[in-house]
């Protein structure tokens, strides 16, 4: 082989493997490009995920917020509601208390006459038991203001007892026969009383304020003299009759 073609020969060779030389680094080329695009779409993929998660936790951190001053308003109206409770019920308290005492004044209470157990008014039995004190003391000139005080009130206190009736008639003549015993009966015995009564049809005349049967029994007897058609009768009167 002559020195030129030996030239040619080593001149092709060369170019043979430059050319595979090239072809090699373009792939190499094509692959690194390949790459480099994957890494830019991994890293715009991981720094959205990174946004969203910065968002959602700016959101869970905005919502815990609203949720805190959420509490602080429910524990705040909680406890103006608790106070507002505790306050009604001293106030409920209190009104109980003021009533309780008032109702007091009118809570039925035990007194005894003669014997008697009456039940009476806190008011009724001050009244009657201060009238009974003055009289029993001989203050006679307040005795007497105690007992008209206390006969108004006892006006309203009805007790069952008896009376012995002097005159009893539904006749033509019975509205003046009535008005005859009451001055006969009242002239005659002076420090009883007297009641006359109108029922329809009948006129009567009642006497005495007695707590027991046995009082009124005595009380006819000692009038028999006069009134000898005189008879017991249970009646009804106030507490005002007993102290006049």
């Amino acid at each position: 082989m002559s020195s030129f073609t030996q030239c040619i020969a080593r001149t092709a060779i060369g170019l043979a493997a430059l050319s595979a030389a090239c072809s090699v680094q373009a792939f190499a080329d094509d692959d690194a490009r390949r790459a480099i695009l994957e890494l830019r779409e991994s890293i715009k993929t991981l720094q959205a995920d990174l946004e969203a998660n910065r968002n959602a936790q700016i959101q869970l951190s905005t919502e815990i917020n609203n949720l805190k001053e959420l509490n602080r308003r429910l524990t705040g109206r909680i406890e103006e509601l608790v106070n507002a409770q505790n306050q009604e019920k001293r106030n409920a308290r209190t009104q109980y208390e003021t009533l309780d005492k008032r109702l007091a004044v009118f809570e039925p209470q035990v007194v005894v006459i003669d014997g008697q157990s009456i039940e009476v008014s806190a008011e009724e039995k001050k009244a009657y038991d201060t009238a009974v004190a003055l009289l029993q003391t001989g203050k006679y000139g307040d005795a007497e203001k105690a007992v008209d005080d206390a006969s108004r009130v006892g006006q309203r206190l009805r007790l069952r007892g008896y009376r012995v009736c002097i005159f009893f008639d539904n006749g033509q003549d019975a509205r003046a026969g009535a008005f005859a015993a009451e001055a006969l009966f009242k002239e005659t015995y002076p420090g009883i009383m007297v009641y006359p009564v109108y029922e329809n049809p009948y006129f009567k005349v009642v006497v005495g304020n007695c707590l027991t049967a046995e009082e009124a029994i005595i009380l006819k007897g000692k009038i028999a003299s006069t009134f000898p058609k005189a008879f017991v009768k249970s009646e009804e009167f106030s507490m005002a009759d007993l102290l006049n």
